[in-house]
Order: structure tokens, then C-alpha cells, then sequence
């Protein structure tokens, strides 16, 4: 059909032909005879041509971390007997990729090929399709045009942002001869010897090292690597109850950059939430895959009423389970007092237990006094949690996780952990 400039051309045509007739101007007539012969023989050009133009697209990386750079090539190869005119080619893009691609080729000559790189950097997590493309010829007057759409997408998968974290040192907390015997119940037989690092306050005394202690002058103690410590679970509590506005995608986020951190320090791990039963645990390449492509595209699930009881319920699964594991990491929003409750638990059968929080009133938009009161509410269920013993990290809007999660390491003179101060509700 006629491009824009196309109809114009055609309407002054037919109005110059008018007025050869009225006045009696024959040149008038012949110029705008000429006009309309000139966008006819466009159409003629771009619809009676011999191209066949075949599209074929490459994603590189096909799954990628957010804020990362993707590039797109789009091959576009002419399978006919004819050269094609001007090219137009536009990619069609999710709006949510906030990206356009749109190029000009200037003619593809038979059996010719011509490729166009552009590229995305997606700011959200999910599963995109990118396409299909549409491909207009043009002749070289721009007076008409074709569009032909060629079907075929090809899938993007965004995974969620990854936060470089490194794992916390081990602080020896409630380490009592009792804990060690249940997690070590055949001593020091069966362990290989790993390092040596300084004795913390609540270590056992039966793993000192006498001969670097005498050494060293202070108390050394034998870091060993049993198979319970190399075990780790991420609980992703998936309750839609527990969250608001982007609170969620925080604490996915969360449970992606402890996926990595796990990956990389060779852990066996165990990626679960309180809806979805997870994955199996294991530990390589393969299995990070399948954890953050499922990330990738998680949302919230709704049990239809305003409590949810699965988290509970995985607590004492956890909890049920027989042998012991190294750490239990829960990525949560708001958590009640009787899921801290379950979650204190799970004590008996983990040696470290952290809880990644967003508290969902840090994340809405009520009231001053709605969110002192959700402050507090959640602040009492950190001390509930404290009391079992186990660390919790209360992030806001603006607070990254690398740094809270690096204060894991820290102790005070007294050996107790020292936290950042936490951001007061504005």
C-alpha cells in the first residue's frame, strides 16, 4: 500500500490532472499523469518482487541476571530469485523490556545476507519472548510500502539480581558439648582436617589444638569440614500474605544472591518455599540452573484467606527431617510469631539459622501510624527470634543485602552480634 508520502504524491496527481481539465493547462495534466504513473509503478516494485526475506534471531546469553546486558542479532537472509528494495525491520520487544529495535537495510541482494545487533538490559526478573519481527520493503522513492510479519519468538529468561555475598565466619554461638556430640555424634573419626582459626567463646573445648595454642600463645582451634556443615537449605517463604509491593522481588532477589553464594563455596544446598516443595539438594552448575530459573519466574501464591499456615507447616518438615545440616536461610516479608515459634524448632537439626526479612509495611504506602505499629509488631518478633537463637536481618526499601549480610562476621567484645541500626519507618 501507499506510504504517506505515497498518498500525498497521489492526491497532488489527481488534483494537478483536475486542473489541466479546468483551465486547459495540458502540462499541468501530464505532470500529475506522471505522479500517479510513479506511485504505481512503486506498488508494482515492492509487490511484484522475486525476494523472499527469511528472519532468524540469537540471544546471547539466552538467560541472563537483571541490569545485564543482552544482545539480539537478527539475520535477515534473502531466499529469492530478486534483489529486495529498502528494508525496514522492527523487532517486536515486551513493553517491559523498555527497548526498541527498528533498522534500515538498503537492499539485500539475492542469496544475500544482512544481520543487525541490538541490545537489552531487562530491569525485572521473568520470562520474556522476544518477537516476532515485521519486515516492510520499500522502494527506493518511499511512495509505497509492504509489511509482512515472520512468525517465531525466541525466549529471554531474566533472572532475579545477584548480590555478592561471601559466606559468614563461622562464630562458634552455642557450640556446647551437648550440640557437638548430637551434629558429631562419631567425634573427630570420619573428618578431614581443614585449618586452623582462634578460639571463639562457646567452641568446644575438645577441638583445641594444643601444639598451636603453645605456639601461638592464645587458643587455636581445628576447623574441620564434616559433611553437615558443607549443607545448607534457602527457604523462600511464597506466601503472598507475607508481602507488599515490591517486597516480594527483594526477597527473591535475596534467595538468588544465597543460591550464588552457596554455588560458588561448593555447599550441597537445597532451594525450597513454603507453597512450592523446591528442588532436591545438590550442588554444580546444573543445579544452580534449575534454582535460578525457577526464581526467574516465581510469584507469590494466595491460600485464599488472610493467613497462611504453610510456612508452619515447613518449618516442621524441616524440623521432622533426621540428619543435621549446616544453615537454614528463610527469605521472608512479615513473619508471625508462631511461624518464629516453628522456626525456633528447627534449631535442634541446624547449626546456624539466619532469617532475611522485608517487612511489608516497610515496602506500602499506609499510614505513619500503620507502619510504627508494623514496626513494632515485627520488632518483637526479631527478640522472639533472638531468644532462640537465631540472627535476623530487617532490610528496607533502600538497604542492600551485602552489607547486613557481611555484619553476620562481626562480634562484640561481649559476643554478641552487632547490628546495623535499623531504618525507623518515615
Amino acid at each position: 500500500m501507499p506510504t504517506a508520502r505515497g498518498w500525498i504524491v497521489t492526491i497532488v496527481g489527481v488534483s494537478l490532472a483536475a486542473a489541466s481539465r479546468a483551465f486547459g493547462a495540458e502540462a499541468l495534466g501530464q505532470i500529475g499523469v506522471a505522479l500517479i504513473v510513479l506511485v504505481a509503478a512503486a506498488l508494482v516494485v515492492v509487490r511484484m518482487g522475486r525476494h523472499d526475506l527469511r528472519v532468524d534471531r540469537r540471544v546471547a546469553p539466552d538467560r541472563a541476571p537483571a541490569e545485564s546486558e543482552v544482545k539480539v542479532t537478527l539475520g535477515i537472509t534473502n531466499a529469492g530469485r530478486g534483489s529486495a528494495p529498502l528494508v525496514l525491520v522492527e523487532d517486536d520487544i515486551p513493553a517491559v523490556l523498555r527497548a526498541r529495535a527498528r533498522f534500515t537495510l538498503s537492499g539485500i541482494e539475492p542469496r544475500g545476507r544482512r544481520e543487525a545487533v541490538y541490545a537489552l538490559r531487562p530491569g525485572r526478573r521473568g520470562r520474556f519472548e522476544i518477537g516476532p519481527a515485521e519486515i516492510s520493503c520499500i522502494d527506493p522513492f518511499a511512495l509505497a510500502r509492504i509489511r509482512a510479519a515472520r512468525p517465531g519468538t525466541t525466549p529471554l529468561l531474566v533472572y532475579p539480581r545477584v548480590e555478592p555475598l561471601t559466606l559468614p565466619r563461622d562464630l562458634g554461638e552455642r557450640r556446647s558439648l551437648s550440640v557437638s556430640a548430637l551434629r558429631q555424634p562419631s567425634g573427630s573419626q570420619g573428618e578431614d582436617f581443614y585449618t586452623l582459626r582462634e578460639y571463639v567463646e562457646g567452641d568446644d573445648l575438645r577441638k583445641i589444638h594444643w601444639a598451636a595454642t603453645a605456639k601461638r600463645q592464645r587458643f587455636m582451634i581445628r576447623q574441620e569440614e564434616t559433611p553437615w556443615q558443607n549443607r545448607a537449605t534457602i527457604l523462600l517463604d511464597d506466601r503472598a500474605v507475607a508481602y507488599h509491593g515490591a517486597s516480594f522481588d527483594r526477597a527473591v532477589e535475596a534467595a538468588a544472591s544465597l543460591v550464588d553464594v552457596y554455588n560458588r563455596s561448593g555447599f550441597t544446598y537445597r532451594l525450597t518455599g513454603a507453597h512450592h516443595p523446591g528442588f532436591a539438594a545438590s550442588r554444580g552448575a546444573q543445579h544452580r540452573e534449575r534454582c535460578m530459573d525457577h526464581l526467574a519466574t516465581i510469584m507469590p501464591r494466595s491460600a485464599g484467606g488472610k493467613t497462611d499456615p504453610m510456612l508452619i507447616a515447613r518449618f516442621a518438615e524441616l524440623d521432622a527431617r533426621g540428619s543435621a545440616e549446616g544453615t537454614l536461610v528463610v527469605a521472608t516479608g512479615d513473619l508471625e510469631a508462631d511461624a518464629a515459634i516453628g522456626l525456633g524448632r528447627c534449631r535442634r537439626r541446624f547449626k546456624q539459622i539466619v532469617v532475611v526479612t522485608f517487612p511489608s509495611h516497610r515496602f506500602g504506602s499506609s499510614s505513619t501510624r500503620d507502619r510504627w505499629e508494623g514496626e513494632k509488631r515485627h520488632l518483637d518478633v526479631v527478640r522472639l527470634l533472638a531468644n532462640s537463637g537465631i540472627r535476623a536481618l530487617v532490610l528496607g526499601p533502600g538497604d542492600g543485602l551485602r552489607q547486613a549480610w557481611a555484619g553476620l562476621s562481626r562480634v562484640s567484645p561481649g559476643g554478641e552480634s552487632q547490628w546495623d541500626p535499623k531504618h525507623e519507618p518515615v
